[in-house]
Formats: structure tokens, C-alpha cells, sequence
């Protein structure tokens, strides 16, 4: 529930922040209730304090925003009309003034907040799936979860396309969950949105930091990988307590920046390749004997409750299984069962909730009647992913034909482009590309350097712009023994052209048709 205050409440917290520049200095401004606070001029209502934000805001914007009623607007550069706060970071103020306008919903249930460059949806699901169970379908669930793939909060569940929204949106969705009296609440944290300071001022009970590749670099995300690392790192100042994969890339600037965070209090170690200790640290959690029977997944997590090097110092929690194909998915899984565990769940829910979890649109597998042709589906879209992903298949699928059907999206990610079909030329006997969300850029452009590039490779490729030509075409030639991995799209039934999204038909859904 939103909490009304007098425009001089909010300027106040500016003040004591540091943000504020310039004040509003008349009383019959400052004693205005503020009753909504947005930076979407369709969204104003009487009462509005407006926020004047980002690259593509328009002095039309604040224009529309006076007229539908707004008090005021905020903003970092001076604006003509109307009576306006001037801050010196906007999106700093724009968090401050979300948590203060909903009263830190957050703090009425335990937040689990995921960030890594791979594996955070999975994790979602897994989390999902131990909590509510496999018919949990989000219109009465328990645990809420904000990921890249879909979100539910209590009161709205939709597809999603970001991964962690605004501020404000963020604290709505709290708000939601706070109303609905939800147990708990899982999200992914990107980069980005550490970067932009969206989730500034939220505590995590508990932050799991999964893995770490240089993605996300070029057009409008980051300007490199420091800028990425960098951005990863503010999470721990956010975090209470912090689960880490100890065989993450950059461990020692990551246990630095833990050690440094003002506000967490406790560090679980885990290892998902069953080793006690890493670096010379002693590892809490691990994954051990993890092989394939039945087309599962069987594990056993180790916890240990005594000092020693050995596996005697650790307790058998016992064995695990999973549905979900691909080995990768014992990170995911140890992780989530570490934070299932955490948040007091019993062991015994935890191994169902693993072993009966399906992930829409991630590592699904799909047959012909002879079991001589195989698809995978799955959302993998960058260096990390693209390499767990096919070094799994590969595994799974001894002596097959791999065929690869992907894109790369227009204006981020401009180094997946060069790395993508360096990863894909090792595993693949022949790529299909096609289209991945090009946006405004040209789809034939982007196409035609990844067919360059994985010309270069050695790796013979296609091009076929339409991907429901690309899936049909693939699965019409593809001879027996053959499984043809589809990344990128999963299941979502949209590709973003130009600025819009257009509605198509999904990955799954063309599969099942045409296979």
C-alpha cells in the first residue's frame, strides 16, 4: 500500500541522501500530498510527483505529466515549466522515493536475489517449484519471482521483458507481494540493473552470486568487462547473507567485495564439482557423484558439520535427482536447494520440488516418434551458457550430429557476435542462423557477421532470416541421429522489431509442428 506524504518529506530524504541540488523553497508546494510517483506520463494522476528520466525522455513528457495533474517533477537538468526538484543522480533519487512511496515493502518477507551470468532463471524455477510445486501455476503460489522469463507477484503475473524492471516498478511489485501475504520472494538481479541502481536501497535476505563471463559489453550495456564485473559487485552491498560458487571466475575480487559489504553478516561456500575446499578455503556445500541413469540426473549434496579436507568432514544429505536434462543443472539445483534449506523448507520438499521441476522454454527436449531426431530449446545466449549448454549435449547425445539454430540480438551483447560462433564451431557439425530479436539494428547484417565469422571457424553454416522457416527447414533435413539445439527464444512467442514486439509463434510451439 502506497504511502502518501507531503511533498516535503520526499525533499528531505533527498536532502539527507545528498542527492538534492536545488530545493522547492514554496510551503503550499511542499505541504502537496503525493499520492503516486511515476516517470511515465501515462501513468499521472492528480498528486503525481513526476520523474524526468532517461536518454529518450522528452520535454513533451513533463508537458503531458502538468496537464494530467502532476505536483511536481525531479529531474537533473533544469526544465521550464512547472515547479521542479533538481537532483545530481536521478536514478539513485528515483530508488530512494520508490522504497520511501511504498514504505520498504521488501522487509515484510524473506528476498532471495540471484545474480550470475548464467543459470538465475533456472534457479527461479527450481525455487518455484520447491515452494508451490509443479502446479503451482502463479495464480495462488506462495513464493513470488521477478525473472527474465516470466514474473508474479501476488496480484500480476505476465511474460517478461526485462529482467529486473525500474525502481518503482520493483517496489510495486513488493508492495504486491507485501499485500498478498506471500512467504517469500525469489528475483534475478542484472548487471544492468546493479548498475542503474534499480534495486538501491533493498536488502536481500539472502544473495546468491551463481557465476561470472564477460557478457552484456557494447551498444547501451556495458562499456567492458571491468564495467560489467564492477557493476556485479554492488550486489553484495545489498545482501545479508551470501551464497557463492566458489568456482566462479574473478573469486578473489568477489570474496573481497563480500568481506567489504556493510551489511552481510554470513557466507555459505558451495562447490557444484563436489571439491571440499577451493583456494585453500573450506567449501559448505557440495555436489557429489553426479552421473546420468534413466535419462536423469542423480547427485548427492554434501554439507559439511565438521573441520577436515575430506569427505568425512560433510554430511550425506542424501540423493538427488533431476528431470531437467543438461549436467549443468546440478549448479542450479545445489544453489537452490542451499537457499530451500536457508529458508527452513524440509529436505524431503526440497528433493521433490528438484526432481519434478520443468523449466518453460529452458533445456527442453523434444523427439520424433523413432527417437532418432532430437530438439533442444533453451533461452542460452551467451559465452557460458552457449558452453555448458552444447559440452552437456555432447555428452548426452555420444556419436550424434549436433546441428545449432541461433541469433544474436540487435545493440547488446556485440561480443557474442564473435564469441558465440567461436563455442558453437567446436561442438556443431552445421549452423542455422536466423532472426534473435534484432531490433532496430539490420537483421542481415548481424546475420551475415555470424555466418563470417563462423566461416572462419571452419563451421558450415546457412542463413534463413524467418525462424519459422529456419525450424522448419532444419527439421526437414536434419538426417537420423541428429539433435539441433535452438537458443535464444525458448518459449517466448514475440521478436522485438524496430522498437516493437511483434507477436509470433514460439520456439516450442514450432518444434511440436513441424517435428
Amino acid at each position: 500500500m502506497k504511502r502518501i506524504s507531503r511533498l516535503a518529506e520526499y525533499q528531505e530524504a533527498l536532502k539527507q541522501s545528498g542527492l538534492l541540488l536545488r530545493p522547492v523553497t514554496d510551503e503550499a508546494q511542499l505541504s502537496t500530498p503525493i499520492s503516486h510517483i511515476t516517470y511515465d506520463s501515462r501513468e499521472v494522476v492528480p498528486g503525481t510527483l513526476f520523474v524526468c528520466k532517461g536518454a529518450g525522455f522528452k520535454e513533451e513528457f513533463l508537458g503531458e505529466a502538468l496537464a494530467k495533474g502532476a505536483i511536481a517533477w525531479i529531474a537533473e537538468e533544469n526544465h521550464p515549466a512547472g515547479v521542479g526538484i533538481l537532483v545530481s543522480d536521478i536514478r539513485k533519487a528515483m530508488a530512494l522515493l520508490a522504497n520511501q512511496l511504498y514504505d520498504d515493502p521488501w522487509r515484510a518477507f524473506p528476498l532471495v536475489g540471484l545474480t550470475g551470468t548464467k543459470g538465475k532463471s533456472t534457479t527461479v524455477y527450481f525455487l518455484r517449484n520447491m515452494i508451490d510445486g509443479p502446479d503451482g501455476n502463479g495464480s495462488n503460489g506462495r513464493l513470488g519471482y521477478l525473472s527474465s522469463i516470466e514474473t508474479y507477484d501476488g496480484v500480476e503475473r505476465f511474460e517478461s521483458h526485462l529482467t529486473t524492471p525500474e525502481a518503482l516498478v520493483l517496489a510495486r511489485h513488493f508492495d504486491h507481494a507485501r499485500e498478498s501475504g506471500l512467504q517469500a520472494m525469489v528475483m534475478e538481479v542484472s548487471s544492468q540493473a546493479l548498475k542503474y541502481d534499480r534495486t538501491l536501497g533493498v536488502e536481500f535476505t539472502i544473495g546468491c552470486f551463481l557465476n561470472f563471463s564477460a557478457d552484456h559489453i557494447g551498444g547501451r550495456e556495458h562499456t567492458d568487462e571491468e564495467d560489467y564485473f564492477s557493476s556485479k559487485l554492488k550486489f553484495f552491498d545489498q545482501c545479508r547473507s551470501v551464497c557463492l560458487n566458489v568456482e566462479t571466475q574473478g573469486l578473489a575480487r568477489v570474496l573481497a567485495a563480500i568481506e567489504a559489504s556493510p551489511l552481510c553478516e554470513k557466507r555459505i561456500l558451495y562447490s557444484p564439482s563436489g571439491k571440499t575446499q577451493w583456494e585453500g578455503l573450506p567449501v559448505d556445500f557440495l555436489a557429489d557423484g553426479v552421473h546420468k541413469q534413466d535419462r536423469e540426473t542423480v547427485f548427492h549434496i554434501r554439507k559439511r558439520n565438521k573441520e577436515g579436507a575430506s569427505l568425512h568432514a560433510f554430511e550425506d544429505l542424501g540423493e538427488f535427482r533431476l528431470t531437467l536434462p543438461g549436467f549443468f543443472n546440478v549448479d542450479n539445483a545445489l544453489v537452490a536447494a542451499i537457499v530451500g534449506l536457508e529458508l527452513g523448507l524440509p529436505l524431503d520438499q526440497i528433493k521433490e520440488g528438484l526432481y519434478t521441476a520443468k523449466v518453460a522454454g529452458r533445456m527442453e527436449v523434444f523427439e520424433n516418434p523413432e527417437r532418432k531426431l532430437a530438439v533442444i530449446v533453451d533461452y542460452a545466449h551467451n559465452r557460458l551458457s552457449f558452453d555448458s549448454l552444447y559440452s552437456s549435449t555432447k555428452k548426452e547425445y555420444p556419436g550424434w550430429r549436433i546441428e545449432a539454430l541461433f541469433g544474436c540480438p540487435g545493440g547488446k551483447g556485440l561480443q557474442r557476435r564473435q564469441e558465440l560462433p567461436e563455442v558453437v564451431s567446436r561442438y556443431a557439425d552445421f549452423v542455422w542462423i536466423t532472426e534473435e530479436d534484432a531490433g532496430e539494428e539490420d537483421l542481415m547484417v548481424i546475420s551475415d557477421l555470424l555466418k563470417s565469422n563462423l566461416d572462419s571457424y571452419g563451421c558450415p553454416a546457412r542463413v534463413i532470416p524467418d525462424r519459422a522457416e529456419a525450424i522448419r527447414t532444419a527439421i526437414r533435413n536434419a538426417p537420423p541421429e541428429t539433435v539441433i539445439v535452438m537458443t535464444g527464444k525458448g518459449r517466448e512467442n514475440y521478436q522485438k522489431r524496430g522498437t516493437e514486439y511483434v507477436t509470433v509463434e514460439s520456439d516450442v510451439e514450432l518444434v511440436q509442428k513441424y517435428l
